[in-house]
């Protein structure tokens, strides 16, 4: 068995085994009960091994069957916990990379960039050089610039639309409740919602 199903059985029987404290002390039992059973068999003969085996069996039936559904129980909870581990690993991978060290932007060629996102200038904003993946450090500045449009502290480019001129402010007033990542903004634009705050970033000076 391989596959996703096969991690979920191996994780199963791995809890299991575990909720029986399965250990060295446990199998050295088990092979102890083994070999007792052989030394019965040479001892007492077949039959009477066999007649003494079925109250045996009947008394371990429980326990059989108490192990199954416990197999069971884990088959089943074994996906919930693989699925919060890996969500932990993807957290802890996320802050490995947020904590790494990246190279600082290109600032020289992003001050020729007259228009820009907000994803581009969340990751210019927090000195990193913008790209596909949003970082813990950009994040948010992004949540941030989005809000300053809804103030109405950041202006920005509307987009384009068809339709008659009159409804033209309506659609602007609907752009700014309802920003995204891939809304304009102009370097002149973000130089004064910095001014209006303090703020001075590297990749705005010399606008």
């Amino acid at each position: 068995m391989s596959g996703y199903w096969g991690v979920v059985f191996k994780r199963a029987w791995t809890d299991t085994k575990q909720s029986f404290g399965w250990n060295q002390k446990t199998a050295a039992t088990t092979l102890i009960a083994g070999g007792g059973l052989v030394a019965a068999f040479f001892h007492l003969g077949l039959l009477a091994m066999i007649a003494s085996a079925e109250g045996i069996a009947w008394t371990a039936l429980p326990f059989v069957l108490a192990g199954l559904l416990l197999f069971a129980w884990n088959f089943m909870s074994a996906q919930s916990r693989l699925y919060y581990e890996a969500v932990a690993k993807c957290n802890d991978l996320e802050m490995a990379l947020s904590n790494a060290k990246e190279p600082p932007p290109n600032y020289e060629a992003w001050r020729h960039r007259e228009n820009l996102t907000l994803w581009q200038a969340a990751f210019l904003w927090s000195d990193l050089e913008p790209r596909l993946t949003m970082s813990p450090k950009a994040r948010p500045w992004l949540q941030g610039l989005m809000g300053a449009i809804q103030k109405g502290e950041l202006q920005f480019v509307p987009e384009e639309q068809m339709g008659p001129p009159s409804l033209r402010d309506t659609v602007i007033q609907l752009q700014r409740k309802n920003p995204g990542s891939d809304t304009v903004v102009t370097r002149q634009q973000l130089l004064a919602f910095a001014k209006l705050h303090g703020y001075d970033p590297i990749f705005l000076r010399g606008s």
